[in-house]
């Protein structure tokens, strides 16, 4: 089956941010921002959206999110905005405008119509290339055909329980975090953490069918490499190397940026674009990518397993904060429960865990 990426790329962006200060109508002081939009809102944040009940979805979406930050980091998640225009992403300055409004997060998201059109746009793009020499009708037909089964309200709906609250996640942990950071171009999220535990924090707000599902996926690629480590390749070796892991930019940063480049260009400063890649786009993409999310998951109950701390993340960011690097935090003084105390101990012992974590199957009786 081909899958979609939703990728939301953003340009250098300066932020000095405080807490979620208590206000008696956000939808309020949002709209006077974007007033031409349905407007949700909670406790937590609001969602503007091109009528009620889909900005009412939007809040039920982040709003999960909101409790597993709690969770997982132990803190408040920094007051949010999802801003969706109907028919195009919301412009920069609508952006720069709500986070002045009081929103300290603001994510643009694109429509299920905007979607659809990114999505068609690059189906179209592929089966072009592939399709060269055919009559113009049979490709039509056929990019129809393939857009109507990966935009289908059900799908959309499936992707939609992952990717809002992830992509909020890696807002509230790079804000939360390092309130006064400018982001780079130069990295793939732009924040000044190591790309691993930002991954690692917007996984953690996808809903539990998505990250289950990274989970399984994950044990279906170790038992590949338990199965023969020598005949296993490159991308299925590095996914039980978590010295790796906790080490290299995300696989995917130069895939995606160089995607983007070719099909709208270089990102400005102050700027964002929301976009949906799909067939051999997505599979560039995610030949990299997919890995260090499958890694993401699966270390991060690693980490909660042997330090017997769910909120273990928030000890690792703030040592971070603090200019400490992954081998420093381990050595430092901190309690951290049964977790080795460097690197080397730490990649034999993760090894060993995998073993007991994914049991391998009783072999079938001949």
């Amino acid at each position: 089956m081909s899958k979609s990426l939703f990728v939301v790329l953003m340009g250098s962006v300066a932020l000095a941010l405080g807490g979620n200060a208590p206000s008696p109508n956000l939808c309020q002081q949002a709209k006077t921002v974007l007033p031409q939009l349905a407007c949700a809102e909670s406790a937590n944040g609001v969602a503007l959206a091109g009528d009620t009940a889909r900005a009412q979805r939007l809040i039920e979406l982040a709003d999960a999110g909101v409790v597993r930050f709690k969770e997982y980091f132990g803190r408040q998640a920094l007051r949010y905005a999802i801003a969706e225009g109907p028919d195009a992403l919301v412009p920069s300055e609508s952006v720069g405008a709500l986070r002045r409004a009081g929103f300290p997060v603001v994510l643009p998201w694109i429509s299920p119509k905007v979607y659809r059109e990114q999505v068609e746009q690059s189906i179209r793009r592929g089966l072009t290339a592939r399709m060269t020499g055919r009559p113009q009708e049979e490709i039509d037909a056929a990019v129809q055909k393939t857009v109507e089964q990966q935009t289908n309200p059900e799908r959309l709906a499936r992707t939609e329980l992952a990717t809002v609250s992830h992509e909020l996640g890696h807002y509230w942990f790079w804000q939360g975090y390092w309130p006064k950071s400018t982001l780079s171009e130069e990295k793939h999220y732009g924040g000044p953490s190591p790309d691993w535990l930002d991954e690692m924090s917007a996984v953690l707000m996808e809903a539990p069918v998505s990250f289950n599902d990274r989970v399984k996926q994950f044990g279906q690629r170790y038992a590949t490499y338990r199965a023969d480590p020598q005949k296993a390749d490159e991308n299925t070796r590095l996914t039980v190397d978590l010295v790796n892991f906790l080490s290299e930019t995300h696989p995917a940063h130069q895939q995606v940026k160089l995607l983007s480049q070719q099909v709208s260009g270089d990102l400005k400063k102050d700027s964002f674009k929301a976009m949906v890649f799909t067939g051999e786009e997505a599979r560039k993409i995610a030949e990299g990518g997919a890995r260090f999310y499958l890694q993401s998951a699966v270390a991060s109950q690693y980490l909660i397993d042997r330090t017997g701390n769910r909120q273990i993340f928030a000890r690792i960011a703030e040592a971070f904060a603090r200019g400490e690097t992954m081998a420093e935090w381990l050595a430092n003084k901190e309690p951290k429960g049964k977790l080795p105390r460097d690197l080397k101990a730490l990649q034999a012992d993760w090894l060993s865990w995998l073993d007991q974590r994914f049991p391998a199957e009783p072999a079938k009786a001949a």
